[in-house]
Protein backbone atom coordinates (compact mmCIF):
# COMPACT_ATOMS: atom_id res chain seq x y z
CA UNK A 1 0.00 0.00 0.00
CA UNK A 2 1.00 3.64 -0.35
CA UNK A 3 1.80 5.87 2.01
CA UNK A 4 -1.01 8.26 0.43
CA UNK A 5 -3.66 5.33 0.35
CA UNK A 6 -2.12 4.61 3.88
CA UNK A 7 -2.31 7.92 5.23
CA UNK A 8 -6.04 8.62 3.23
CA UNK A 9 -7.24 5.00 4.86
CA UNK A 10 -6.14 6.36 8.68
CA UNK A 11 -7.97 9.83 8.29
CA UNK A 12 -11.44 8.35 6.92
CA UNK A 13 -14.47 8.87 8.83
CA UNK A 14 -16.71 5.92 7.75
CA UNK A 15 -15.46 3.39 10.51
CA UNK A 16 -14.42 3.43 13.91
CA UNK A 17 -11.80 0.95 15.63
CA UNK A 18 -13.83 0.67 19.16
CA UNK A 19 -17.58 -0.07 20.09
CA UNK A 20 -19.22 1.67 22.60
CA UNK A 21 -18.26 0.10 26.09
CA UNK A 22 -20.91 0.68 29.08
CA UNK A 23 -19.61 2.32 32.56
CA UNK A 24 -20.70 1.31 35.37
CA UNK A 25 -21.25 5.09 36.27
CA UNK A 26 -22.84 5.59 33.35
CA UNK A 27 -26.61 6.53 33.53
CA UNK A 28 -28.10 5.68 30.40
CA UNK A 29 -31.45 6.16 28.50
CA UNK A 30 -32.18 2.91 27.57
CA UNK A 31 -30.22 0.80 24.72
CA UNK A 32 -27.56 2.58 22.82
CA UNK A 33 -29.51 6.07 23.59
CA UNK A 34 -27.64 9.30 25.17
CA UNK A 35 -26.00 9.18 28.41
CA UNK A 36 -24.65 11.08 31.17
CA UNK A 37 -21.61 9.67 32.77
CA UNK A 38 -19.50 11.08 36.04
CA UNK A 39 -15.88 10.53 36.11
CA UNK A 40 -12.24 12.21 37.63
CA UNK A 41 -11.54 12.88 41.22
CA UNK A 42 -14.57 11.86 43.06
CA UNK A 43 -16.86 11.11 40.06
CA UNK A 44 -17.70 15.09 40.30
CA UNK A 45 -17.10 15.92 36.44
CA UNK A 46 -19.53 14.84 34.51
CA UNK A 47 -19.54 13.96 30.43
CA UNK A 48 -22.51 13.77 28.40
CA UNK A 49 -22.54 11.20 25.64
CA UNK A 50 -25.34 11.34 22.99
CA UNK A 51 -26.28 8.36 20.66
CA UNK A 52 -24.03 8.23 18.31
CA UNK A 53 -21.12 9.90 20.35
CA UNK A 54 -18.38 7.43 18.85
CA UNK A 55 -18.65 8.52 15.53
CA UNK A 56 -16.45 10.85 13.68
CA UNK A 57 -17.27 14.37 13.93
CA UNK A 58 -19.56 14.29 17.09
CA UNK A 59 -18.90 15.69 19.97
CA UNK A 60 -19.07 14.35 23.88
CA UNK A 61 -19.75 17.63 26.26
CA UNK A 62 -18.26 17.80 29.49
CA UNK A 63 -18.75 19.70 32.90
CA UNK A 64 -15.68 20.34 35.07
CA UNK A 65 -15.66 19.64 38.29
CA UNK A 66 -14.10 22.48 40.66
CA UNK A 67 -11.44 20.26 41.19
CA UNK A 68 -10.71 19.48 38.07
CA UNK A 69 -10.72 23.51 37.03
CA UNK A 70 -8.05 23.79 40.04
CA UNK A 71 -5.85 21.15 38.50
CA UNK A 72 -5.83 22.71 35.03
CA UNK A 73 -5.30 25.95 36.56
CA UNK A 74 -2.15 24.27 38.04
CA UNK A 75 -1.39 22.64 34.64
CA UNK A 76 -1.75 25.74 32.73
CA UNK A 77 0.96 28.01 34.94
CA UNK A 78 3.25 25.07 34.82
CA UNK A 79 2.97 25.40 30.61
CA UNK A 80 2.59 28.85 31.08
CA UNK A 81 5.88 29.41 32.88
CA UNK A 82 7.62 26.69 31.15
CA UNK A 83 6.65 29.10 27.27
CA UNK A 84 7.20 32.32 28.56
CA UNK A 85 3.22 32.62 28.32
CA UNK A 86 1.71 35.28 30.80
CA UNK A 87 -1.00 33.73 33.13
CA UNK A 88 -4.13 32.50 31.76
CA UNK A 89 -7.05 35.51 32.01
CA UNK A 90 -9.37 32.66 32.54
CA UNK A 91 -9.43 28.87 33.80
CA UNK A 92 -11.70 26.75 31.29
CA UNK A 93 -10.60 24.06 29.06
CA UNK A 94 -10.95 26.51 25.85
CA UNK A 95 -8.18 28.65 27.59
CA UNK A 96 -6.32 25.32 27.84
CA UNK A 97 -6.57 24.66 24.56
CA UNK A 98 -5.71 27.71 23.44
CA UNK A 99 -2.27 27.44 25.71
CA UNK A 100 -1.12 24.19 23.94
CA UNK A 101 -1.71 25.90 20.71
CA UNK A 102 0.79 28.73 21.84
CA UNK A 103 2.86 25.92 22.91
CA UNK A 104 3.46 24.58 19.44
CA UNK A 105 4.03 28.18 18.32
CA UNK A 106 7.64 28.56 16.56
CA UNK A 107 8.55 25.12 18.00
CA UNK A 108 9.07 21.92 15.19
CA UNK A 109 8.47 18.46 16.72
CA UNK A 110 10.59 17.87 19.20
CA UNK A 111 10.78 21.11 20.92
CA UNK A 112 6.74 21.02 21.21
CA UNK A 113 7.63 17.60 23.01
CA UNK A 114 10.62 18.65 24.99
CA UNK A 115 7.66 21.38 26.51
CA UNK A 116 5.46 18.79 28.00
CA UNK A 117 7.96 16.21 28.59
CA UNK A 118 9.55 19.19 30.98
CA UNK A 119 6.58 20.31 32.48
CA UNK A 120 5.69 16.36 33.76
CA UNK A 121 9.32 16.27 34.66
CA UNK A 122 8.68 19.60 36.77
CA UNK A 123 6.11 17.34 38.89
CA UNK A 124 8.59 14.89 40.21
CA UNK A 125 10.42 15.73 42.80
CA UNK A 126 14.63 15.27 43.46
CA UNK A 127 15.27 11.91 43.50
CA UNK A 128 11.78 10.85 42.31
CA UNK A 129 12.59 9.46 39.22
CA UNK A 130 14.98 6.96 41.39
CA UNK A 131 12.32 6.15 43.81
CA UNK A 132 9.62 5.51 41.29
CA UNK A 133 12.19 2.99 39.35
CA UNK A 134 12.28 1.50 43.08
CA UNK A 135 8.89 1.11 43.79
CA UNK A 136 7.21 0.68 40.40
CA UNK A 137 9.68 -2.36 38.26
CA UNK A 138 8.42 -3.40 35.63
CA UNK A 139 6.01 -6.52 36.89
CA UNK A 140 1.90 -7.04 37.00
CA UNK A 141 1.71 -4.96 39.85
CA UNK A 142 3.31 -1.79 38.52
CA UNK A 143 1.73 -1.54 35.28
CA UNK A 144 -1.88 -2.42 36.66
CA UNK A 145 -1.50 0.14 39.46
CA UNK A 146 -0.38 3.05 36.80
CA UNK A 147 -2.77 2.21 34.59
CA UNK A 148 -5.51 2.49 37.61
CA UNK A 149 -4.29 6.01 38.46
CA UNK A 150 -4.08 7.03 35.14
CA UNK A 151 -7.60 6.59 34.72
CA UNK A 152 -8.05 8.95 37.89
CA UNK A 153 -5.40 11.23 37.67
CA UNK A 154 -5.29 12.32 33.73
CA UNK A 155 -9.18 12.24 33.65
CA UNK A 156 -9.43 15.69 33.77
CA UNK A 157 -7.60 15.89 30.65
CA UNK A 158 -8.71 13.33 28.70
CA UNK A 159 -12.32 12.42 30.06
CA UNK A 160 -13.69 9.44 31.07
CA UNK A 161 -11.53 5.90 30.39
CA UNK A 162 -11.40 2.31 31.70
CA UNK A 163 -8.88 0.10 32.68
CA UNK A 164 -8.94 -3.44 30.08
CA UNK A 165 -7.41 -6.21 30.38
CA UNK A 166 -4.59 -6.69 27.87
CA UNK A 167 -1.84 -9.25 27.15
CA UNK A 168 -0.08 -7.07 24.60
CA UNK A 169 3.10 -5.58 27.07
CA UNK A 170 6.99 -7.02 27.11
CA UNK A 171 5.79 -9.44 29.94
CA UNK A 172 3.70 -11.36 27.67
CA UNK A 173 0.65 -12.08 30.58
CA UNK A 174 -2.84 -11.44 30.74
CA UNK A 175 -2.91 -8.11 33.06
CA UNK A 176 -5.30 -4.80 33.45
CA UNK A 177 -2.72 -2.56 32.37
CA UNK A 178 -4.51 -1.14 29.24
CA UNK A 179 -6.25 2.31 29.90
CA UNK A 180 -8.51 2.96 26.94
CA UNK A 181 -9.82 6.49 26.37
CA UNK A 182 -13.62 6.55 25.23
CA UNK A 183 -13.06 9.96 23.27
CA UNK A 184 -10.01 12.03 24.14
CA UNK A 185 -11.28 15.35 25.12
CA UNK A 186 -8.41 16.94 23.93
CA UNK A 187 -7.67 15.54 20.20
CA UNK A 188 -12.03 16.62 20.25
CA UNK A 189 -11.40 20.16 21.07
CA UNK A 190 -8.30 20.57 19.10
CA UNK A 191 -8.58 18.17 16.48
CA UNK A 192 -5.08 18.64 16.12
CA UNK A 193 -2.50 15.48 14.96
CA UNK A 194 0.60 17.11 15.56
CA UNK A 195 -0.59 18.17 19.10
CA UNK A 196 -1.42 14.59 19.71
CA UNK A 197 1.40 12.90 18.64
CA UNK A 198 3.90 15.57 19.68
CA UNK A 199 2.94 17.01 22.86
CA UNK A 200 1.01 13.72 24.38
CA UNK A 201 2.11 10.54 22.84
CA UNK A 202 5.84 11.03 22.62
CA UNK A 203 6.59 13.39 25.51
CA UNK A 204 4.45 10.96 28.07
CA UNK A 205 6.27 7.97 26.50
CA UNK A 206 9.80 9.33 26.30
CA UNK A 207 9.11 10.22 29.99
CA UNK A 208 7.95 7.06 31.50
CA UNK A 209 10.13 4.76 29.22
CA UNK A 210 13.19 6.90 29.78
CA UNK A 211 12.77 8.46 33.11
CA UNK A 212 10.54 5.95 35.18
CA UNK A 213 11.87 3.12 33.72
CA UNK A 214 8.18 1.81 33.15
CA UNK A 215 7.39 1.08 28.87
CA UNK A 216 4.53 2.83 27.90
CA UNK A 217 2.77 2.49 24.69
CA UNK A 218 0.14 5.21 23.86
CA UNK A 219 -1.90 4.35 20.12
CA UNK A 220 -4.26 6.95 19.33
CA UNK A 221 -7.36 6.22 17.21
CA UNK A 222 -7.70 9.53 14.52
CA UNK A 223 -10.49 8.53 13.34
CA UNK A 224 -12.45 8.27 16.49
CA UNK A 225 -10.82 10.28 18.86
CA UNK A 226 -10.12 7.36 20.95
CA UNK A 227 -6.49 6.17 22.65
CA UNK A 228 -4.94 3.46 24.65
CA UNK A 229 -2.21 3.55 26.53
CA UNK A 230 -0.38 0.46 27.23
CA UNK A 231 1.68 0.26 30.25
CA UNK A 232 4.83 -2.48 30.13
CA UNK A 233 5.06 -2.34 26.48
CA UNK A 234 8.10 -0.67 25.26
CA UNK A 235 7.29 2.10 22.08
CA UNK A 236 8.87 1.43 18.94
CA UNK A 237 11.47 3.99 17.91
CA UNK A 238 9.40 7.70 17.71
CA UNK A 239 10.59 7.39 13.81
CA UNK A 240 8.83 4.03 12.60
CA UNK A 241 6.09 4.67 14.67
CA UNK A 242 2.60 4.85 12.05
CA UNK A 243 1.47 7.47 14.20
CA UNK A 244 4.15 9.96 12.00
CA UNK A 245 1.67 8.80 9.03
CA UNK A 246 -1.40 10.39 9.86
CA UNK A 247 -2.94 13.59 7.98
CA UNK A 248 -3.87 16.60 9.37
CA UNK A 249 -7.04 16.82 10.80
CA UNK A 250 -9.90 19.23 8.36
CA UNK A 251 -10.64 20.96 12.23
CA UNK A 252 -7.79 21.43 12.87
CA UNK A 253 -6.54 25.89 13.01
CA UNK A 254 -3.14 25.21 11.65
CA UNK A 255 -4.25 22.22 9.09
CA UNK A 256 -1.88 22.90 6.06
CA UNK A 257 -3.92 23.55 2.60
CA UNK A 258 -4.48 20.71 0.40
CA UNK A 259 -2.69 18.65 2.40
CA UNK A 260 -5.11 15.50 1.76
CA UNK A 261 -2.99 11.92 1.49
CA UNK A 262 0.21 13.07 3.38
CA UNK A 263 1.20 13.23 6.82
CA UNK A 264 0.36 16.42 8.86
CA UNK A 265 3.19 18.65 8.14
CA UNK A 266 4.29 19.33 12.09
CA UNK A 267 5.16 15.37 12.81
CA UNK A 268 8.70 14.53 12.46
CA UNK A 269 9.71 11.88 9.12
CA UNK A 270 8.59 8.77 9.56
CA UNK A 271 11.45 5.96 8.49
CA UNK A 272 9.80 2.78 9.06
CA UNK A 273 8.65 0.58 6.38
CA UNK A 274 5.45 0.57 4.38
CA UNK A 275 4.87 -2.76 2.67
CA UNK A 276 8.37 -4.07 3.49
CA UNK A 277 9.87 -0.48 1.93
CA UNK A 278 12.41 1.98 4.22
CA UNK A 279 11.04 5.15 3.93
Amino acid sequence: MAQSSRVTKKRASSSTSHSMRASPVAVESGGRGPRTESYSFFNLATAEFPSNWDEPGVKVRYEDSPLDLAIMAWFMRKIGMAIGAPPPGEVSYDAFIALCFLQMKGRDAVGMGDVTAGVIRSLVPPGGNAVFKALFPLNKFSCELNASITKLVFAWMVGPMEVEETSENDLGIEMASKVHIKKCRWLQESGCTAMCVNMCKCATQEVFTDDFGLPLTIRPNFEDKSCDFYFGLTPPPIENDEALLFGCNATCSTAAPNSEGVPCHKLRPYKGNIDGVTK
